[in-house]
C-alpha cells in the first residue's frame, strides 16, 4: 500500500493518519514527544504492510506483473493507490477530493510541532496534493519518475519503476480485479485494530 491507501485506511483523526503516512519515511519510529496517535498510526501502517505483503492476491499482482524484478512491489503499491482513487466511492462516504482537502488542511496546520524531517515530507505529499494525483495514469507515471529518479546508477541497472507501465497497460484489468477482491479484506482485518466509531466512513 501506497500514501494514499495508508491515509485512508486510518482512524479519522488527522495524527492518526500522519503517523500511518510518515511511517516508512521515518523508518518505523516516532519521535521524542509524538502523541500516542502517531504512535497507533505506525502501528497500524506495520499491520496493513504485513496483511498485504502475506497475501495471495497481492503475490499474485506481483506475479502478473513478473517473475523476476527489485521494484514490482513498489509498482503495485502505487498502482493499488490509483485503483483506490478510481474505485473510492465503493469504499468511502466522503467524496475523495473533500475527504484528501480536509486531510491537507489538517495535515499543513498541525505540523509546526514535528521534527523537520516529518515537516518536509508532509509538505512535499501533501501539500503538493500528490495523493490527488493518483487518480490519473499521468501522475502513477510522474510518481514512477520520481522514484526512478532517486535510484542510484547500480539499482537501474537491476530495475526502474518505469520499465513496468507497457506490463501495467497489457495486464491491467487483471491487476484491477486482484485489488477488488483483495482491498475489502484489508479495510477489514484493519477495521479490528480501529475505534470503530472513526471508521463509520467506510463503506466495507
Amino acid at each position: 500500500m501506497n500514501w494514499l491507501a495508508h491515509v485512508f485506511l486510518s482512524e479519522n483523526h488527522i495524527e492518526h493518519q500522519l503517523g500511518n503516512l510518515l511511517t516508512d519515511p521515518l523508518k518505523g519510529k516516532a519521535w521524542e514527544g509524538a502523541s500516542n496517535r502517531i504512535y497507533q498510526g505506525i502501528e497500524m501502517h506495520k499491520r496493513i504492510d504485513s496483511f498485504t505483503d502475506s497475501h495471495p492476491l497481492v503475490s499474485r499482482s506481483k506475479k502478473i506483473l513478473t517473475h523476476r524484478g527489485h521494484l514490482k512491489g513498489v509498482v503495485l503499491d502505487v498502482l493499488y493507490d490509483h485503483f483506490l482513487s478510481l474505485h473510492w466511492d465503493k469504499f468511502c462516504t466522503i467524496e475523495r477530493e473533500n475527504f484528501l482537502e480536509v486531510f491537507r488542511e489538517k495535515a499543513l496546520r498541525d505540523i509546526n510541532c514535528y521534527p523537520d524531517r516529518a515537516q518536509d515530507i508532509i509538505r512535499r505529499v501533501v501539500g503538493n496534493r500528490q495523493l490527488s494525483s493518483y487518480a490519473h495514469m499521468d501522475g502513477v507515471v510522474d510518481a514512477f519518475r520520481r522514484i526512478d529518479a532517486r535510484l542510484s546508477d547500480r539499482a537501474k541497472n537491476k530495475d526502474t519503476t518505469t520499465r513496468y507501465i507497457p506490463l501495467i497497460a497489457k495486464e491491467r484489468e487483471a491487476l484491477e480485479a486482484d485489488f477488488l477482491d483483495f482491498f475489502p479484506e484489508l479495510m477489514q482485518v484493519v477495521r479490528e485494530g480501529c475505534v470503530r466509531s472513526d471508521v463509520g466512513h467506510w463503506k466495507v
